[in-house]
């Protein structure tokens, strides 16, 4: 009897544990940052890291399901278990660091201020003197404005970076920082046909814009940070992620 229950006990611990793994996992994401993630008009979820996410997870044999909401709310979510990874062109920074745990880089992402051509604004903040800059909230282009352009200039902080893009185009502000991958895909469709390019160069300041982009994870999962970066090991040997970034951009993102 004692055999018999102890093998049991066994049984039923080795069927949670498999159902545990069986668990999908949860990716958060912003669907408002084309052209790594947006929503088609079918409302269904499309993008460069939907689709290399979706190879990543298929590699690393689990299930994946995405999960959308607020970029500035992705890390309290992750650390809350309400998902259990973001995939939304996160920078790799220290300060986020503290609070979560990165995969190895996916992707570079300078950044650069876009503004209308002729305006004379460039990455010296002598040139944004007066002027009001657009950045979206929770970004590490939100905390350079804060802490490199505050002095001379007025930030205005927006949910979403398409939200930046309209009050530019609108006369509302005078430019917007963001990811130069973003913003490349922007000008291309809509926002040179308005007039609008790069100003300046790219802003190249590592203790806020960190190391490129990669998957956070939380601190305690080192079983999934290492599934990630088994995958996108993966994923780069065999050309899988080539073949996605050139069907996006005319450039490597590595």
């Amino acid at each position: 009897m004692k055999k018999w229950i102890v093998a049991a006990v066994a049984g039923l611990g080795m069927l949670t544990a498999a159902n545990v793994q069986a668990k999908p996992v949860r990716i958060g994401t912003e669907a408002a940052y084309a052209p790594f993630e947006f929503k088609d008009a079918s409302g269904e979820l499309k993008g460069l890291e939907i689709e290399l996410g979706n190879a990543m997870c298929k590699s690393a044999k689990i299930e994946c399901v995405w999960v959308n909401m607020d970029f500035d709310s992705l890390i309290a979510a992750l650390n809350a278990k309400k998902i259990d990874a973001v995939f939304s062109q996160m920078s790799i920074t220290d300060e986020r660091k503290q609070s979560v745990a990165f995969t190895d880089m996916i992707t570079k992402a300078p950044a650069q201020l876009i503004a209308k051509v002729g305006s004379g604004l460039t990455d010296d903040p002598a040139t944004l003197k007066g002027k009001t800059i657009g950045v979206q909230s929770g970004t590490t282009h939100e905390r350079y404005a804060n802490e490199k352009l505050k002095s001379v200039a007025t930030i205005k902080v927006y949910q979403s970076q398409d939200e930046a893009y309209l009050e530019l185009q609108s006369g509302r502000i005078d430019a917007t920082l963001c990811d130069q991958t973003l913003g490349f895909d922007w000008l291309s469709k809509e926002g040179k046909k308005d007039g609008f390019d790069f100003a300046g160069k790219v802003i190249d300041d590592p203790a806020i814009f960190g190391e490129g982009t990669g998957i956070a994870v939380r601190k305690d999962d080192a079983a999934l940070r290492g599934q990630f970066n088994k995958a996108l090991a993966a994923v780069l040997k065999d050309g899988t992620f080539k073949k996605i970034n050139d069907a996006y951009f005319p450039f490597s993102l590595r």
